[in-house]
């Protein structure tokens, strides 16, 4: 809460409203300062106008372990559970299944015109007995 009071008394409401594009040069300026400075979290909100302590938290880390060069090379997202391989290979399955699924309501569908059929030479054969 103090970070958001902090926040907003420096950058007013637009910061809690429209909160700042975070870009690779954003983190790694964000983390360079907070770690030369020593600056808290609340320090760090006030004066990037941005408030997610865990961000910050992880960003700070990286920064420490790995350098800018680790800030730079985040992406956005989580990563993939599945690689393109085992992607395609599940795609391929179920189009198979769709395959197969569709083959098989084409033949219960056969199946019913033909009994449909016989049932409509019954009945004219029927008829034409009853004449």
């Amino acid at each position: 809460m103090q970070m958001l009071a902090a926040a907003y008394r420096t950058h007013g409401t637009d910061v809690l409203l429209n909160p700042p594009k975070v870009t690779s040069e954003y983190r790694v300026k964000l983390a360079r300062w907070a770690e030369k400075t020593g600056a808290s979290y609340t320090e760090v909100a006030a004066k990037f106008g941005y408030v997610g302590i865990q961000q910050i938290m992880a960003w700070r880390k990286i920064y420490r372990q790995k350098g800018p060069n680790g800030l730079l090379s985040i992406t956005k997202g989580r990563k993939p559970s599945m690689d393109n391989k085992k992607r395609l290979k599940k795609k391929n399955i179920r189009k198979k299944a769709s395959k197969t699924t569709d083959q098989q309501r084409i033949k219960e569908l056969e199946d019913e015109n033909q009994e449909l059929r016989i049932k409509l030479e019954a009945s004219k054969l029927l008829a034409s007995m009853k004449q």
